[in-house]
């Protein structure tokens, strides 16, 4: 039987074993929690960092252009049709970005959006971008920090009825307009060190997606053949993959958000301007923004989304 010293010794031993324990349980959770803010905090404003969102006519780039506008970058927006003067004809996308816009004006510390004409599957219109890019660029400079490749199409239905048209048109954009952009905008990016950041895969896609998932699988394998080569001119190539999401929602055309009363679209500084559907949330943000600026980013990021069909506005938002 343990005589009551001994008994004390090992309770001792016991009690100083668990607060060793305890202790390096606390440090790992520090340590993890510290890298974690660490990686957030180089997230900081763009500082009129110069990045390209190829295509403003979808959801997800459109949110993208109005947030990294209000983080301080100066984001350049591609748009089909370009931006005309307040025409009637304009496109929801070209409207938002006229909005926030006239918003920027009564508010300091915002980037600025230039949108123009781009259409990545024709090479006049890359080229020409190019050119504008480079007008509106400060004297001095010759490079842009991100191009992110938001273009993207889809058509669902069984494969035995699609039109062998609606392959091509998905796989000319999806898969070659990257292509296509990548090798424009090599030397842009090479000057500055900059990424490009291209859309791969999801997951729970659901049925009659082939020609679509068959694009953005070949996304994935373009980006990661893209980053071998294009490394040595020091060149990042960062590919997001939205996780729990439907690609209809992830490319279809915004709508706006305003009461039938208001004539003009409503801009709001933490929000952007009001349209729907918002399809990255604010952790998804965050994330997209550390994909931009971390010095030495992941080669793969994950955004989760969470939707519930509204009734009231007719369409997904996120919750």
């Amino acid at each position: 039987m343990m005589d009551q010293q001994t008994a004390l010794v090992l309770a001792l031993q016991l009690v100083a074993l668990f607060s060793i324990a305890g202790a390096l349980l606390l440090y790992l959770i520090c340590k993890i929690r510290g890298n974690h803010e660490s990686e957030l905090s180089e997230t900081s404003p763009g500082a009129g960092k110069p990045v390209l969102v190829t295509s403003c006519d979808n959801a997800i780039g459109l949110q993208m252009a109005i947030h990294l506008a209000n983080r301080g970058f100066r984001v350049f927006a591609g748009l089909k049709n370009g931006a005309s003067s307040g025409s009637p004809e304009d496109s929801i996308p070209a409207k938002v970005i006229r909005a926030w816009q006239k918003h920027r004006e009564s508010v300091q510390g915002l980037g600025n959006i230039v949108a123009l004409p781009l259409d990545v599957t024709r090479e006049d219109l890359l080229y020409e971008s190019v050119d504008i890019i480079r007008a509106h660029l400060p004297a001095g400079e010759d490079g842009v920090w991100a191009v992110i490749c938001t273009n993207g199409l889809t058509y669902r239905g069984p494969l035995a009825q699609q039109d062998i048209g609606h392959w091509d048109t998905i796989l000319k954009t999806n898969i070659v307009g990257v292509l296509r952009t990548a090798r424009t905008f090599q030397n842009l990016l090479k000057n500055s060190n900059g990424r490009i950041v291209t859309i791969g895969t999801t997951d729970n896609m659901g049925e009659g997606l082939v020609a679509y998932a068959a694009s953005r699988y070949a996304v994935e394998g373009a980006s990661y053949a893209l980053r071998q080569e294009l490394s040595p001119l020091g060149i990042k190539v960062v590919t997001i993959n939205p996780v729990g999401i439907l690609p209809e929602l992830l490319f279809c055309q915004p709508k706006l958000a305003k009461n039938t009363n208001q004539e003009e679209t409503s801009v709001d500084i933490n929000n952007g301007t009001e349209f729907q559907p918002l399809v990255l949330s604010p952790r998804a943000l965050e994330i997209v923004d550390v994909a931009l600026t971390s010095a030495v980013p992941k080669t793969n990021y994950t955004l989760e989304y969470k939707y519930k069909w509204s009734r009231q506005l007719n369409l997904w938002r996120l919750i």
